[in-house]
């Protein structure tokens, strides 16, 4: 158990396959950390690393193609491009069974970031505790994506896709008693987010939650300035990055099982070869 250092997953859709494939080589080095933060996608595969479920994101990513998974049919009957139904309560509780004792005995805690929609700030809940139902609420909301996912109300919080706030809560974690943090992102060195477009019809959809549209307007800059910090914090030796090599060639809504399993063959490849140096600098 590595203490006083956090693990931080960043979102991304299913560029977050590239995250589970590292997860998966943290899994068989039986490498864990005393306190996770993932947002998105980041928390929706980091829940089977916390379980100790080696080879279950794999298995799920079986059903991405599955319209019961993601469609258009569920956007016109429930709102909701994803199912959560189907992904958090049919896959974990009857298809692929998720491990849920393991997740509260678990002595990683971890916090899953979702976006308050009314007062535009990040929201961080310990999934440790929550049952079934939390469990799904809590995930459904840090992947909610705005315009194809509804808002998500939980604990008198409306919410939505945790990127908006915080895409990679490092601050969070070095701000709550972790001295460094180990960073999982899904783009590539030299990235940085484009500028939100079409901002009148954006501003419009979402007059009832102005915060929701300031989040998303001030998205990019945002995101771009934690790159900065970072790459400052990387070379002061306060936080591992681990990154793609290259651009992932999957979409955030991606619907083929073969691209993403390629994507987490390829994280697993890098960490496997970056093993020996992540854990030199552990033991730092």
């Amino acid at each position: 158990m590595i203490e006083n250092t956090a693990l931080v997953l960043e979102g991304g859709g299913f560029r977050g396959m590239f995250t589970a494939g590292v997860l998966e080589v943290f899994l068989e080095q039986q490498l864990s950390f005393e306190s996770v933060y993932g947002v998105s996608a980041g928390a929706a595969y980091g829940a089977s690393y916390i379980s100790n479920q080696l080879g279950r994101n794999m298995a799920v990513n079986q059903y991405i193609g599955d319209k019961r998974y993601c469609g258009v049919g569920n956007l016109l009957r429930k709102g909701s491009l994803f199912s959560w139904e189907f992904i958090y309560e049919e896959i974990p509780q009857h298809i692929i069974p998720f491990d849920y004792d393991a997740l509260k005995q678990s002595a990683s805690k971890f916090w899953v970031g979702a976006s308050n929609c009314e007062t535009g700030k990040a929201e961080f809940f310990l999934l440790n505790d929550a049952d079934k139902k939390e469990f799904k609420t809590i995930l459904a909301a840090s992947g909610s994506l705005p315009f194809i996912a509804p808002i998500v109300s939980y604990k008198e919080r409306l919410l939505l896709d945790g990127g908006l706030a915080d895409s990679i809560p490092f601050e969070y974690a070095l701000n709550s008693g972790n001295k460094r943090a180990v960073v999982i992102l899904t783009q590539p060195k030299g990235y940085q987010k484009e500028p939100l477009k079409h901002s009148a019809p954006i501003k419009w959809y979402y007059r009832k939650y102005p915060k929701v549209y300031e989040m998303l307007a001030t998205r990019a800059n945002r995101y771009n300035e934690s790159l900065k910090q970072l790459e400052q914090l990387e070379k002061d030796g306060a936080v591992y990055v681990i990154r793609p090599t290259e651009t992932l060639l999957v979409s955030r809504l991606e619907n083929k099982p073969a691209k993403t399993a390629k994507v987490f063959s390829q994280a697993m490849e890098l960490a496997q070869k970056d093993i020996m140096n992540l854990l030199t600098w552990l033991k730092r």
